[in-house]
C-alpha cells in the first residue's frame, strides 16, 4: 500500500456528514487496489470438488479482494460503525448498510442545495463576483451529493438570477 492510500485512509473517517466525500473516496481507493468490483459482483458459490482450477482461482480473488475491501472500509469508518458492521459477510453488505444509514441525509442535502441555487437572486447593488460565488457554493453542494446539472442549464439558472440590470 502506498502513502496515499495510507493518507486517504488516515484522513477520511466516515462520520455521518461526510458519506459522500467518503463514499467517493472509498471508491477510488478499491479502484485503485482492484478491489472496487466486490461492490457490484455477487458472492460465487464455493467450490467444491469438482470445480475447475479456474473457477476455484477466481472464487479465491473474488474472497480476497472482498476481505481487503472490507479492512479498507472498516478502517475508514468510526469505531461505534465499526462495531455495527464487523459481522456483516461483504464489503457490499457494508456499503449497503451505510447507504441505508447516510444516503438519506445527502439526498435531502442535495434537494435543499439545488432550491436555493433555484431560488438565489442578485441582490440590487451586490458585486457579481459575491452573487457568483454563492451561485458556485450551491452548485458545488448540489454536485457533490449527486445532483447532475447539464451546463446549458447551469447557464440559464444563473442568467435567471442575475438583476434586471443584466437585461
Amino acid at each position: 500500500m502506498t502513502l496515499s492510500l495510507m493518507n486517504i485512509l488516515k484522513d477520511n473517517t466516515l462520520t455521518g456528514d461526510n458519506y459522500v466525500t467518503w463514499k467517493r473516496k472509498i471508491g477510488l481507493l478499491l479502484q485503485s487496489e482492484k478491489h472496487k468490483f466486490v461492490l457490484t459482483t455477487p458472492k460465487p458459490p464455493a467450490p467444491n470438488n469438482e470445480s475447475s482450477i479456474m473457477y476455484r482461482d477466481e472464487y479465491e480473488q473474488w474472497k480476497t479482494s472482498d476481505d481487503m475491501a472490507k479492512c479498507y472500509i472498516m478502517a475508514t469508518i468510526s469505531d461505534v460503525l465499526q462495531q455495527q458492521h464487523e459481522g456483516m459477510e461483504s464489503a457490499a453488505d457494508i456499503m449497503m448498510s451505510l447507504e441505508e444509514m447516510f444516503a438519506m441525509k445527502s439526498r435531502t442535502t442535495k434537494r435543499e442545495a439545488v432550491t436555493a441555487f433555484m431560488n438565489l437572486r442578485m441582490k440590487p447593488g451586490q458585486a457579481v463576483k459575491d452573487h457568483m460565488m454563492k451561485v458556485i457554493a450551491h452548485l458545488n453542494i448540489a454536485e457533490l451529493h449527486g445532483a447532475e446539472i447539464d451546463g446549458e442549464t447551469k447557464i440559464d439558472m444563473v442568467v435567471n438570477s442575475l438583476s434586471d440590470s443584466f437585461d
